[in-house]
């Protein structure tokens, strides 16, 4: 199977702490991969050096085999970053700016748009200034503009954070249609209860080092959590219905 990411001993050092320790690991074309790790174990960070956002000068990432640091290897992902950091501006000229910067057909963006809006229940806040939008809404913005493109990689920091059960239930809708799509999916997460239903495999970081990559399957993640990290995150589940899912917008 091929791996559509490849992190091969990256190491980053800020100041004179070092952040991450020669990081290696692939994530398999068409599956779901959990990033697990405590706060401040690297995860971020690595996320960060994947897609564009962290110079690195050790250590060598492709996505879909092209080199990380070339911004087209980027047009292939969607980002969902762990904090937003929005202009002073209206949600909807950020979303068109999201549509020029993948050079995509203006109509068709808009429909995709106006029916993400529906999904998750943000309708009506296209002429809000992001900066004034509640934790909540600005997490469901961030999610709408890494799915407009329909990309063949997710790359996703935390991403249900702020998100009220129903947004959560409506948020994994959307991954089980990317799964069935065979999408290739990275979640950061402390979300193991969510998580465990949908990963396909598994990464767990801890101050700045691999210590596990392999299959989700047959796995207890909170067990494998506290094995290799010594912690263990809890969190909340849900359960209710839409009348829009992610399949009418991404299947038809």
């Amino acid at each position: 199977m091929r791996s559509l990411i490849k992190v091969d001993n990256l190491s980053l050092t800020l100041g004179n702490k070092p952040i991450l320790k020669n990081v290696s690991f692939q994530i398999e074309e068409g599956r779901l991969c959990a990033f697990l790790g405590s706060n401040g174990a690297g995860k971020t960070t690595t996320i960060k050096c994947i897609v564009g956002l962290y110079p690195y000068s050790q250590g060598c990432i492709t996505i879909k085999d092209i080199d990380a640091k070339d911004a087209i290897s980027h047009y292939a992902l969607g980002y969902v970053p762990e904090k937003e950091n929005f202009p002073k501006i209206k949600v909807k000229r950020f979303l068109d700016s999201m549509n020029e910067f993948y050079h995509l057909d203006k109509a068709k963006v808009s429909e995709t748009v106006e029916k993400l809006y529906k999904l998750f229940r943000v309708e009506g806040l296209e002429n809000n200034r992001l900066t004034k939008l509640s934790s909540g809404q600005k997490k469901k913005i961030l999610i709408i503009q890494a799915l407009v493109n329909n990309p063949d990689i997710l790359i996703m920091d935390e991403p249900t954070e702020n998100m009220d059960p129903d947004a959560r239930l409506i948020f994994y809708d959307v991954i089980n249609i990317f799964k069935k799509m065979k999408k290739t999916i990275f979640i950061s997460t402390h979300n193991l209860d969510e998580i465990q239903k949908y990963a396909d495999d598994i990464i767990i970081i801890n101050n700045g080092e691999i210590k596990f990559t392999g299959s989700a399957k047959s796995k207890n993640l909170y067990q494998m959590y506290e094995k290799y990290t010594g912690n263990i995150k809890q969190t909340v589940q849900q359960n209710q219905t839409k009348s829009i899912t992610a399949k009418d917008i991404f299947i038809g």
